[in-house]
């Protein structure tokens, strides 16, 4: 699954496939077992003494997982029943008991919010670590209203709520919003949104602007590592990695977190976090802006190709844990539904967004999300590989295909990893 911890080899199905995943809002844990060869009187299946681990036997193999929550069972190992009916799928499910410090790890989490950054706060390139903003550079720092959030206004709403009508320029304290609202820009003032950064161009000397280049070397290498095709991309000075591009509505640097590291303090390690727990925040961002749960995801590429697939977010809050997986320990994902991507620059409109449908019941319930184009393709390859960790069964539901994506949780934020 993409650079996190939860990534997995799978060269073959292995002879025992465990899966097991935390459903809080019903207080169960559900559990799947795949098995090469059917079971029989000799198959068993037990719980360890502190309820933690799962542990099955079949034909002279064992495997084991970590539970992603513990099932206190008695001083000694709980066997589990198995079906007398020889079976290649075994599952099981277990009651839990109320626990209110799981509510924490199944928050939206959003690392590098306004209120975790301050003045000594350091950004650096996470690829190669070179400074992109030195400490101090930043005086202030502004969350960015939601998504969408203009439109929005001008549909509720005359004028602002609260402000006089006066038609004057306002900017509200606390929010990156100006001027009849539109964003403004601020040297020493960083605007925070979930996955993104967005600063004057003054706070950022040492980034290139891709358009700026003039060495053809450079130009080679930046077409090979770039998050898309844009003339407007920023450049890593040391790496030539694109790290953001300029924003067309304030002429300011807009950086992306998943390409950026951030240490917040002298005292404190750069930290800095794989694509894929970003990818989950992105979706999950857009999903609660949009109030939905079903996304349309589409890119354009640098030959005007639109790139589309349809997510569903099925459950937000899992803690799961898998036997193929390359450490043990519970983690938390989002099972993604997904539907195989098509094609369709033949029907692309002039602006190489994808065509406007008709209104109709799906269109009010599916949401958007345009990503680069890097991006896009990384999230439709991190979904396929993810579908390893279920059992064979559950990686279809209808004409969806079933993927998991991990996700931040408070644990990890407090981890640093």
């Amino acid at each position: 699954m993409g650079s996190s911890g939860a990534s997995i080899e799978a060269a073959k199905e292995p002879s025992i496939h465990l899966y097991a995943e935390h459903l809080q809002n019903i207080r169960t844990l559900s559990i799947q077992a795949s098995l090469a060869t059917p079971s029989n009187n000799e198959t068993k299946a037990a719980l360890s003494a502190d309820g933690s681990k799962l542990t099955l036997t079949h034909d002279g193999e064992t495997a084991s997982i970590d539970l992603p929550i513990s099932i206190p069972r008695g001083p000694k190992d709980a066997t589990l029943a198995i079906p007398a009916a020889p079976s290649k799928e075994l599952g099981f499910r277990l009651g839990t008991q109320k626990n209110d410090d799981l509510n924490a790890d199944s928050a939206h989490v959003i690392p590098w919010m306004a209120s975790d950054l301050t003045k000594e706060t350091e950004i650096a390139c996470a690829g190669c670590q070179d400074v992109l903003i030195k400490r101090g550079t930043i005086q202030q720092w502004k969350d960015l209203p939601s998504e969408g959030w203009a439109e929005m206004m001008d549909f509720w709403h005359c004028h602002k709520p609260d402000v006089p009508h006066d038609h004057g320029d306002h900017a509200e304290p606390g929010r990156g919003i100006g001027a009849n609202s539109k964003l403004a820009v601020e040297s020493g003032v960083g605007l925070v949104g979930p996955v993104d950064l967005l600063f004057a161009s003054d706070d950022c000397p040492r980034l290139q602007p891709k358009s700026s280049l003039t060495c053809i070397v450079c130009v080679q290498i930046q077409e090979i590592h770039s998050v898309s095709g844009s003339q407007n991309g920023l450049l890593c000075p040391r790496c030539n990695t694109s790290v953001g591009s300029i924003d067309q509505a304030t002429q300011g640097y807009h950086l992306r977190k998943p390409h950026l590291s951030v240490s917040s303090s002298s005292s404190a390690p750069a930290v800095s976090y794989g694509s894929e727990r970003w990818l989950a925040c992105h979706l999950l961002t857009a999903a609660e802006n949009q109030g939905v749960r079903k996304l349309s995801v589409w890119t354009v590429d640098g030959n005007k190709a639109v790139y589309m697939m349809q997510l569903w977010l099925f459950a937000t809050d899992l803690t799961v844990s898998s036997s193929v997986t390359r450490t043990p320990q519970p983690v938390g994902v989002v099972k993604v539904l997904f539907r195989q991507p098509k094609l369709v620059s033949e029907d692309a409109e002039h602006d190489g967004r994808p065509p406007a449908g008709k209104l109709n019941a799906a269109a009010l319930t599916e949401g958007e999300v345009e990503l680069e184009t890097t991006e896009w393709w990384d999230l439709r390859r991190t979904l396929e590989l993810s579908s390893a960790l279920l059992p064979p069964k559950a990686r279809k539901f209808q004409e969806w295909e079933v993927g998991l994506l991990r996700r931040f949780t408070a644990a990890d934020i407090q981890s640093g990893s």
